[in-house]
């Protein structure tokens, strides 16, 4: 039984060895809820939300709570805006491998030509949001969705896939939030997910497997029958 018993374990362990894996890939503060930064009206109060790099200070870039006139949250109380030329930032503990295929999810919001808002009456609507190799600044990829109805938010995607070889495996990925337009940019709800692309057996692969699991057993049974 020593030779069945070690085929079994050999067997059973390449066969999880093979199995894709994956996982949610952790970004802090996706909702800009932290810390709670006012009300956002007249009196333009923002502030820094925790784990995001600003550039152009809260007076262009940061998270807001919006006045009830104002378009709220897609999630929460608070969302990210970044103004042209600003922008939100933040460097991701997770790593960049090969053989991966990344998802990235953004909800952007559409904030222009609100009446009595006072903001950008017709600006360009175009925001962006990269995911970057955080030792190069190489982009990886971009969100991308529809243009969502004034005052109201949809959701964007980003996505990319590895090859067995490459540059900037083990980097830090980043995400960059702005705008490309001349109208604010708006953000909410992130959300990152990471899936191995390695091969994973075929089914005749496993009904092999399982016709000499089945093999062997019946050929244990009948020993100890006998």
């Amino acid at each position: 039984m020593k030779v069945r018993t070690s085929f079994i374990a050999s067997t059973v362990g390449l066969l999880l060895a093979a199995v894709s894996w994956g996982g949610t890939i952790t970004i802090t503060n996706p909702s800009f809820e932290s810390p709670s930064c006012g009300i956002q009206g007249a009196s333009a109060i923002s502030c820094a939300p925790t784990g995001w790099t600003l550039t152009g200070g809260t007076s262009q870039a940061g998270a807001i709570l919006p006045a009830t006139t104002d378009m709220q949250a897609d999630s929460g109380l608070q969302y990210a805006y970044a103004n042209p030329g600003a922008t939100l930032d933040q460097v991701l503990s997770a790593t960049l491998q090969a053989n991966t295929d990344y998802t990235f999810l953004v909800a952007v919001g559409n904030r222009t030509n609100q009446s009595g808002s006072g903001f950008c009456q017709g600006c360009v609507f175009d925001p962006v949001g990269l995911i970057i190799d955080a030792s190069t600044d190489t982009v990886l990829a971009t969100f991308a969705g529809s243009t969502p109805a004034v005052g109201n938010w949809t959701d964007w995607t980003a996505t990319f896939v590895t090859g067995a070889t490459g540059a900037g495996f083990g980097d830090n990925l980043e995400i960059v939030l702005g705008t490309a337009g001349s109208a604010q940019g708006d953000f909410d709800l992130l959300a990152g997910s990471s899936n191995s692309t390695a091969s994973v057996p075929e089914p005749s692969a496993f009904m092999l497997v399982g016709g000499g699991l089945l093999a062997v057993g019946f050929g244990a049974r009948r020993r100890l029958g006998r």
